[in-house]
């Protein structure tokens, strides 16, 4: 991109994308909802033992799988730089050797008629060029302002003695648990979305056009639950408290409507897509859980904008990277698989869980090419998006990891992670987020594409007792 767009185009062109990407990053939340709300209605659930023991290999695999990449593009990269620098020396070296034998070449003999001696001229004038360096230095060094430099340093402690204080305090104050969210939306936003759910009533009442009150059902839980507490947030995610109090709305307008809990959930969604409806009108329309999750896709191009912030970083390491994350999409497939028949999990469970660390829209055909379960292994997809989110960044500092190394912090994340762990990098780890974004991309095809080849898949079969 250095070399096609210049860095004022590209900003300029940024700043008219990110509108769109802030508005689809602050909702992206709500349109991963619709898989876990509708996850009530499948009509083959795994057994207790089969539930407990997936819940067993998704945190083991978790602990396994994100230190794992992590570290690997971490050494990879740094061994590969090591290749390059050990190139590139040995190119100097014999460009050196080239350069002086040219120079002994092109030596001139000066002659002198009286002794018949030789001299070296550019010897000579390399002497004289060092010896009124030399000279220089002296009187530069004599001249240093000595008193200067003590006085700035004086300055400079007192400075950040100060910032350290002002820190420390600042911390004190902090470490006292607060019953207060950071992230409470508006009171407009918060009066603006009841009033849309308080109308809604009326069609859905009227004529079943339950898509209004839907799609207001699913932010307003979404601000209930963005109202809880920091602290507690960090282990009640968002999308968690959206779904539970979402399942409550829907519970209060079934009794109101005379209906069930799964009767109100199928006016939520019927797994009709909108590309085929445009084709076919005949098919039924759409409802609100499908105009939601069909925005994630678009979600996931958002994300992909931020890489041209960072794209210099990318385009550097670009080859480890690659390399990285086609041998570890392979690897978690695998792994996830073993640990999955190691606990004798039913095989087309395990197979779900080959697809747990690629994005939805990817994690799809990952399912449709090895005929596994498609709720199970969507309802994995968004749960390993939320623990990497949660669990990553602890686990990684408790590990020492170097957080410095964006190109490994960013790859783990985003492989282990995919979308959902990526956003948790956008304010404090900028350019780990665009590492991140390109990663899961990266890594979701990949998963594709080892599922759809023929002895791939039929090995992952047999590896997983089919």
């Amino acid at each position: 991109m250095e070399y096609i767009l210049k860095e004022e185009k590209m900003n300029k062109i940024l700043k008219w994308i990110n509108p769109a990407i802030d508005f689809l990053m602050s909702w992206m939340i709500i349109f991963f909802v619709p898989p876990l709300i509708t996850i009530l209605n499948s009509t083959e659930l795994p057994s207790g033992k089969d539930i407990v023991k997936l819940i067993i290999v998704f945190f083991i695999g978790l602990v396994i799988f994100i230190p794992l990449v992590g570290y690997f593009i971490h050494y990879a990269s740094i061994l590969f730089g090591k290749a390059i620098k050990k190139a590139k020396s040995e190119k100097n070296l014999e460009m050196k050797e080239v350069k002086k034998e040219k120079d002994n070449e092109n030596t001139v003999e000066v002659v002198i008629d009286d002794e018949e001696k030789t001299m070296d001229i550019t010897s000579y004038e390399t002497k004289s060029h060092s010896s009124e360096d030399t000279f220089e230095n002296t009187i530069m060094h004599t001249h240093s302002p000595k008193q200067e430099i003590e006085m700035i340093d004086i300055k400079d402690t007192k400075s950040t003695n100060t910032l350290k204080d002002t820190i420390s305090h600042t911390e004190t104050k902090k470490r006292g648990f607060q019953w207060k969210s950071s992230a409470i939306p508006s009171k407009y936003s918060f009066i603006t979305y009841i009033i849309i759910y308080a109308v809604s009533w009326i069609p859905a009442a009227l004529w079943n056009i339950t898509q209004p009150l839907h799609i207001a059902v699913n932010v307003l839980s979404y601000f209930l639950g963005l109202c809880i507490p920091d602290k507690i947030r960090l282990i009640f995610h968002p999308l968690v408290t959206c779904t539970l109090f979402s399942y409550v709305f829907f519970w209060i307008e079934g009794v109101i409507f005379g209906r069930s809990l799964k009767e109100e959930l199928t006016l939520y969604s019927n797994n009709s897509k909108y590309l085929l409806y445009i084709n076919d009108t005949s098919l039924p329309f759409p409802k609100a859980g499908e105009i939601l999750f069909c925005i994630l896709d678009a979600t996931v191009v958002a994300l992909a904008f931020r890489i041209l912030e960072h794209h210099k970083l990318i385009i550097k390491h670009i080859f480890e990277l690659v390399g990285s994350i086609i041998l570890m999409s392979f690897l978690s497939m695998l792994v996830h698989t073993i640990l999955c028949r190691l606990f004798g999990i039913a095989p087309v469970y395990s197979l779900s869980m080959t697809s747990r660390s690629a994005t939805n829209p990817l994690a799809v055909q990952v399912v449709n090419y090895l005929h596994s379960d498609m709720a199970i292994a969507i309802l994995l997809v968004a749960f390993t998006g939320i623990f990497v989110a949660i669990i990553g960044l602890p686990l990684l500092k408790f590990l020492h990891f170097p957080l410095k190394d964006s190109l490994a912090h960013g790859a783990c994340m985003g492989c282990a992670g995919h979308a959902m762990a990526t956003a948790s990098l956008l304010k404090d780890f900028p350019s780990a987020s665009a590492v991140s974004s390109i990663s899961f991309v990266l890594f979701s095809t990949f998963c594709v594409i080892w599922s759809a080849i023929p002895p791939i898949a039929n090995f992952l079969h047999w590896v997983a007792g089919i």
